[in-house]
């Protein structure tokens, strides 16, 4: 089955794939489609789940709806050659997600329930962002991975935007969702899920608790 993209949502999606191959080559993108859409989560090394998904050309037959895990390198492979041929997900090959990962891709963000909308402006958490980032690059010199984690988990954990901790604001600016200008952007909260809205896609957090809690590698 093939789905057609416009040139430019194939290009949104091939540059968010290949933002997070820099970290991981080795990472899955879970790929699903509605009606109308069509989505990729993925997991970078940042203790979030990342959301982005752009329109198809025409409509997605409820019989042909996909819902497949794929590496990462290949789709945004796949990607830069889609043109007229369209993409064909289903004749990638099949990845395996990590086990004992976290987040990991076997369970995604629940699509509603969402509560407690707090709206903010793009433009105005960004200096948030680039002042724990200068802390981490200043307090981390010189020091080992361990000690550089330790001081990473401690900056990311901070509370960030409503109620997010900063890790998902970072997550954010790193993938070029989260950027010096006027666009709207909103926290809201299911059960022990949080999820940071922009108009360039979407980061989830799951947290319940110490046991729960995600890991995140050092990601200047």
């Amino acid at each position: 089955m093939t789905i057609r993209l416009a040139e430019p949502e194939a290009r949104v999606l091939e540059g968010f794939c290949r933002r997070q191959l820099r970290w991981d080559a080795t990472l899955p993108a879970r790929v699903v489609t509605s009606a109308k859409a069509l989505g990729v989560f993925t997991t970078p090394p940042l203790g979030v789940i990342v959301f982005v998904a752009v329109p198809t050309v025409e409509a997605v037959e409820p019989a042909d709806a996909l819902d497949v895990t794929v590496p990462l390198e290949r789709l945004a492979a796949a990607l830069r050659f889609t043109g007229q041929s369209g993409l064909d997900v289903a004749g990638l090959p099949r990845a395996m997600v990590p086990v004992g990962a976290q987040p990991s891709l076997t369970h995604l963000p629940p699509t509603n329930g969402w509560q407690l909308p707090i709206f903010g402006i793009s433009g105005d958490l960004v200096p948030l962002v680039d002042k724990a980032t200068a802390e981490f690059d200043a307090r981390a010199a010189g020091l080992s991975s361990r000690g550089q984690q330790t001081i990473a988990d401690e900056i990311w954990d901070r509370h960030g935007f409503g109620g997010l901790p900063l890790r998902a604001l970072h997550a954010a600016r790193q993938l070029g969702m989260l950027t010096s200008d006027r666009a709207k952007v909103s926290a809201a909260t299911s059960g022990p899920w949080k999820r940071l809205s922009t108009p360039r896609g979407q980061v989830f957090v799951y947290a319940a608790g110490p046991a729960a809690r995600l890991a995140l590698h050092v990601v200047r």
